[in-house]
């Protein structure tokens, strides 16, 4: 009876346990896939585009600012500002399998509003989604070199889901031309050679190499069989790719805010430092031009047949030309130590506010 028993209440969160995630399951069906990447890339062009839905398609679904079509929404914000799992049978045909695609706000826009943005996905994805199998992140077709933004957004997804995320990552070329008719920009770019280009924002990671990309054009003709064709393929391998992933399990996600906003604040730093080196780097060439300058009219002086009014002239002008140069240096000087005075400043006054309170 006693052994019985034991096994009954050993069997409870067990049993709790396959019930939650039967509920997920149904909550969120699989595959589920992430969309990820800069604001106005098409993140919520492509996830309507997987659940079958027009383009002008406006959230009823939960009343959040998601799966909108638009790069900015209210006060300058994203136009997506919320995190959204929404599932429907893929591209809206009912005897498809039935998916679950997960918008989320742009990275790339204000400090405040990118910190808000980290909160909610992780929260998002850690707490109700608990796991996913495919990490879409959407570059614009036009992104055919490297740039400082998008490494740091790239970098901030690293930090946040950790380097081990990489295996369910592939890449979206959004906005490619599916025809000649609808290719403006540069002609030679082709599949291979972009993808080539977008893995040097993955270079320094394992399977960087292994990445895989589909082009995705929500704006294809749809009466033209062959785009519609190529839609449907691009999209077809996304499927395939989150349905073949082994699944990311995001309770291993850590908070990073506190960490990012340190790296952030140590950027912030080097480039005053930066700006200072580079203003000193321009006295120390001033003063080597003004210096043999005065060697010039020092020379000049002790050759000179002239008048003694022309020495003293020359003499006065030496003196000049070295008050002005001081004064010059004595501002330089200023320049560099005024970013550190303030935020010392800044410091001493935070400082005394909490020695009062205390």
């Amino acid at each position: 009876m006693f052994k019985l028993a034991v096994l009954c209440v050993l069997s409870v969160p067990a049993v709790l346990s396959a019930q939650n995630r039967d509920k997920n399951a149904e909550t969120f069906p699989s595959p589920r896939i992430v969309i990820l990447g800069p604001a106005g890339a098409g993140k919520s062009r492509l996830g309507n585009s997987l659940l079958g839905r027009p383009k002008n398609f406006v959230n009823t679904v939960d009343g959040k600012k998601c799966f909108e079509i638009g790069a900015f929404g209210e006060n300058g914000r994203g136009k997506t500002s919320d995190v959204c799992a929404h599932k429907g049978h893929f591209l809206n045909e009912t005897n498809k399998p039935k998916i679950t695609v997960i918008d989320t706000p742009g990275f790339g826009m204000r400090k405040e509003e990118e910190e808000e943005t980290i909160t909610k996905v992780v929260k998002a994805l850690r707490d109700e989604v608990e796991y996913v199998d495919a990490f879409a992140i959407v570059l614009k077709s036009t992104t055919s070199r490297q740039s400082r933004s998008l490494q740091n957004i790239i970098d901030l997804y690293v930090t946040i889901f950790g380097p081990g995320f990489m295996k369910n990552v592939i890449l979206v070329a959004s906005f490619w031309a599916y025809s000649e008719e609808q290719r403006i920009y540069d002609s030679e770019i082709t599949e291979e050679s972009w993808l080539d280009q977008q893995r040097n924002f993955f270079k320094n990671l394992a399977g960087s190499d292994e990445l895989q990309a589909v082009y995705f054009n929500p704006n294809y003709f749809k009466k033209d069989d062959n785009q519609t064709k190529r839609f449907e393929t691009e999209m077809t391998k996304l499927y395939q790719f989150a349905d073949n992933s082994k699944p990311f399990h995001c309770k291993d996600i850590v908070m990073a805010l506190d960490e990012i906003s340190k790296l952030e604040k140590e950027v912030e730093e080097l480039r005053v430092k930066a700006a200072n080196a580079d203003m000193l780097l321009k006295c120390e060439k001033l003063y080597e031009n003004a210096t043999i300058k005065i060697a010039q009219l020092k020379e000049k002086a002790t050759i000179t047949t002239g008048s003694t009014n022309t020495i003293v002239g020359i003499a006065l002008g030496c003196t000049a030309l070295g008050l002005v140069l001081g004064v010059f240096f004595v501002n330089c000087y200023r320049n560099m130590k005024s970013p550190v005075t303030e935020e010392t400043e800044e410091s001493d006054g935070s400082d005394e506010e909490s020695g009062l309170k205390e």
